[in-house]
């Protein structure tokens, strides 16, 4: 909003407007709080070392996803953000979304967004492990919020869901359903989600006298394509597996996929293989491909909390009271 519109809003001329931002003497007290008060819930902000000059908050939020995800940005990541910008659009704030690469020039080419000082706080999507953008805010006392955590979680504000027990969930209902060759669909434990999911895993299998196979395990990227090329060999080279636990849903619907095709062929003779999405969406597709979903919450509710969550922190809410972790909720099956 502009001075001018502020003016037209409480019936004041745009000169008094002005001379009230900038506390001129012949205005009076009251004008002057009326003034101040309309112009602070518009967004306008002083600045300046003479805290004399006002300027209109930028209101914008930053969301950082990897530069290979923001390319082949799957369906729980697309719907989060959708939430989130939906909810940051109610306050009154736009959600810019920014890929950046995981390589070497990661730190600096964010060092550069971040200098630039063109957002009011960060988003956070696929906190990885010993992550450096979490650090350099921290250092920089920028506000932000993660979708998911790091080793300090302990000093920011985060929603993740429980995914020590998505992982440990999966595999010790697959195990309840009689299956013993359970094979895991992973993406790299650089990702903290993966490396938590896949320690769920391994306790579960532990706990049950389970040994998952070290060939029963393969590592995919978010490319459906080469995912579901991947897991087609996968499954030919390992006939007998009976059941997969995907750790993101892109894999879970490329080895649904593999799993379909290959069972019209040469697994014509055998049930299909069993497949568990850790946190897939459940809907129409998920439900024609069999795949059976672990999930916390709609993948838009979260992106609203996100959204809630990074108004107060830039109100200043302390980050103890800005951790939230979902429980897993039922698994539901597709067919």
């Amino acid at each position: 909003m502009s001075i001018k519109e502020i003016a037209t809003q409480l019936d004041l001329s745009v000169s008094t407007v002005s001379r009230a931002l900038n506390d001129y003497p012949d205005i009076s007290p009251s004008t002057k709080k009326r003034v101040l008060k309309e112009a602070a819930r518009q967004g306008y902000q002083l600045k300046g070392a003479d805290a004399a000059h006002w300027v209109q908050a930028k209101r914008v939020i930053t969301a950082i996803v990897p530069s290979q995800d923001m390319q082949y940005l799957d369906t729980i990541l697309s719907k989060v953000l959708a939430g989130t910008r939906q909810a940051l659009q109610a306050e009154g704030y736009l959600l810019q979304v920014v890929a950046i690469d995981n390589g070497k020039q990661e730190l600096s080419e964010f060092e550069r967004l971040v200098k630039a000082g063109d957002q009011d706080g960060f988003l956070l999507l696929r906190t990885r492990v010993n992550d450096p953008k979490v650090h350099r805010l921290l250092k920089l006392n920028v506000p932000f919020v993660c979708y998911g955590r790091t080793e300090r979680a302990t000093q920011f504000a985060w929603l993740d869901l429980d995914n020590y027990q998505v992982g440990h969930l999966s595999l010790t209902r697959l195990y309840e359903q009689g299956h013993r060759d359970i094979g895991v669909i992973s993406v790299s434990e650089r990702y903290f989600f993966a490396q938590e999911r896949q320690r769920g895993i391994r306790n579960a299998a532990e706990h049950v006298g389970l040994s998952i196979a070290s060939e029963h395990g393969l590592e995919v990227g978010f490319d459906e394509e080469e995912n579901y090329l991947a897991c087609a060999e996968f499954l030919l080279q390992h006939p007998d597996i009976t059941a997969l636990i995907c750790l993101t849903s892109t894999g879970a619907r490329s080895a649904a996929l593999a799993v379909m095709r290959l069972h019209n062929t040469r697994f014509n003779q055998k049930e299909p293989v069993c497949v568990i999405g850790c946190d897939t969406p459940v809907d129409e597709l998920t439900a024609s491909m069999g795949i059976t979903s672990i999930q916390q919450a709609p993948p838009a509710q979260i992106g609203e909390q996100l959204a809630s969550m990074m108004v107060s922190r830039i109100k200043g809410v302390p980050v103890k009271d800005l951790q939230v972790v979902l429980a897993p909720g039922v698994v539901k099956t597709g067919f």
